[in-house]
């Protein structure tokens, strides 16, 4: 298996034996940015020694959202300038005991063992809806991007026409939804105008195998929206014939989406859709 992606110009992305999560590097003597980086302790041993050998003068992190496997790098980092969204601290704090305990048991799975503890803090620089950051020679723009978590941004550098997407368009995973699918559509939506107008080209997941090329980031995108309508066409079809959230979830087991009984499973993630989605239905005005 091939760790490392070399996207050129300084933008290097590694791939993590735990669940293929992708941490991006961009790399210039003047200033380094990394995003998400992780998970295991020797695979970020292996980042920190990419950025010395860049020689950076100055490192920023973006945290893309508050998930216990995108939060753990700030450690090897200590004097790094923090980026996230406004909620992140908040995800932090509540999460803490369980980011740490999932840290050190996934270490540990792996024959290694996590020995930075983990402590919630506050970004130095703080994104609501959207903001333009200039790093060094990084002209970045981060975007709100919900429906997967309150937290969670995209990191957009127009000037390479790259998206480093969070847990969004993977290609291992449908949908992972925490709220209502609407959330997440106007997300997808929001990004597929950024596509289809040439301004994203190259598409680095949070989990799974870049996108290469204008078509493959499009393909991703209707991929996951045609699988939220046909979530919430099932919903709607179930509960007009009277069927209750559990009898739903098991017609909807049924329905044809990515990850189904695979060896990277859905199945769960899945159930939990029907559940939102239900939810979402059941608030809605007669």
């Amino acid at each position: 298996m091939t760790l490392w992606t070399d996207l050129g110009g300084g933008v290097r992305v590694r791939q993590s034996r735990v669940f293929w999560m992708n941490s991006a590097l961009l790399l210039d003597p003047e200033h380094a940015v990394l995003v998400d980086p992780g998970v295991l302790p020797p695979e970020l041993d292996e980042l920190a020694a990419a950025v010395r050998a860049a020689g950076a003068r100055a490192v920023s992190i973006v945290f893309t959202h508050s998930h216990w496997d995108h939060v753990l790098g700030r450690p090897w980092w200590p004097g790094a300038a923090t980026v996230g969204h406004a909620g992140l601290g908040a995800g932090l704090r509540r999460d803490a005991t369980t980011i740490l305990g999932e840290a050190a048991a996934c270490a540990a799975k792996h024959g290694a063992s996590w020995s930075r503890g983990f402590q919630p803090f506050e970004p130095d620089l703080v994104v609501e809806d959207e903001r333009s950051l200039a790093l060094g020679p990084w002209r970045l723009v981060l975007r709100e991007a919900p429906g997967h978590c309150d937290s969670q941004l995209t990191t957009h550098l127009p000037a390479r026409r790259l998206l480093i997407a969070g847990d969004l368009l993977s290609d291992l995973e449908i949908p992972w939804l925490d709220q209502e699918p609407a959330a997440y559509r106007r997300t997808l939506e929001r990004i597929e105008i950024l596509a289809t107008t040439g301004e994203i080209e190259t598409l680095v997941p949070g989990h799974g195998s870049i996108a290469h090329g204008r078509t493959a980031v499009l393909e991703r995108l209707h991929r996951d929206l045609d699988y939220l309508d046909a979530l919430e066409a099932g919903v709607r079809a179930a509960r007009d014939t009277g069927l209750t959230l559990e009898e739903t979830q098991t017609r909807l087991a049924a329905l044809d989406y990515l990850g189904k009984g695979a060896a990277y499973p859905m199945d769960d993630v899945h159930r939990e859709n029907v559940r939102f989605a239900w939810e979402a239905v059941e608030r809605e005005p007669t």
